[in-house]
């Protein structure tokens, strides 16, 4: 399948599936497949033409591709990061990321995620509203991370060329202007 045939969120599934690995490109641009070691030190946000030309990226870049192709779509879609908080003073790079990205998008009164870069649970999963998925979500992720709390950040970009380090800290001021607004 190509681009240019996605016409539905199940064809934007099916070209992740074809395309897109688990896999990111780090600051010397080599390319790292379903392995995250030193992903704190050596990872770089792609952009969406690396991401497709390479056909891989983390949870980040697959997100922001599907949101993009959603989009293209006219299908109305939010990206949202689930994380462990980690503050600015974070500075230990050898410890696990603990950070995952997921989209929604509004289709017929009801809301779905397309999930692909969890490849254990990869499919798109209906709910009833918004405030479902996203406590359904994290919820998951809590589990995972041992009832860990976890903040979710909606999104609306990817920047390229971010280390993990600056994309926390990127969705930590996400947080920040919304907590400035509802003060």
């Amino acid at each position: 399948m190509t681009i240019e045939e996605i016409k539905t969120p199940q064809d934007i599934l099916t070209f992740m599936e074809e395309h897109i690995t688990y896999g990111w490109l780090d600051v010397n641009n080599e390319e790292h497949i379903k392995n995250m070691k030193n992903f704190r030190k050596l990872y770089r946000t792609a952009s969406l033409e690396e991401t497709l030309t390479h056909g891989l990226g983390t949870c980040i870049e697959q997100v922001y591709l599907m949101s993009t192709l959603l989009t293209q779509l006219g299908i109305p879609n939010k990206m949202f990061c689930t994380r462990i908080y980690e503050g600015k003073d974070f500075n230990n790079l050898e410890e696990e990321e603990h950070m995952h990205c997921f989209v929604l998008y509004h289709m017929d009164d009801k809301v779905y995620q397309i999930e692909h870069p969890n490849w254990e649970r990869v499919g798109i999963y209906e709910y009833p509203s918004e405030e479902k998925a996203i406590t359904d979500i994290n919820d998951y992720y809590v589990k995972m991370a041992q009832g860990k709390a976890r903040p979710v950040t909606e999104f609306y970009e990817v920047p390229y060329n971010m280390s993990f380090k600056e994309f926390n800290l990127y969705i930590n001021s996400l947080d920040e202007k919304k907590d400035k607004k509802i003060k």
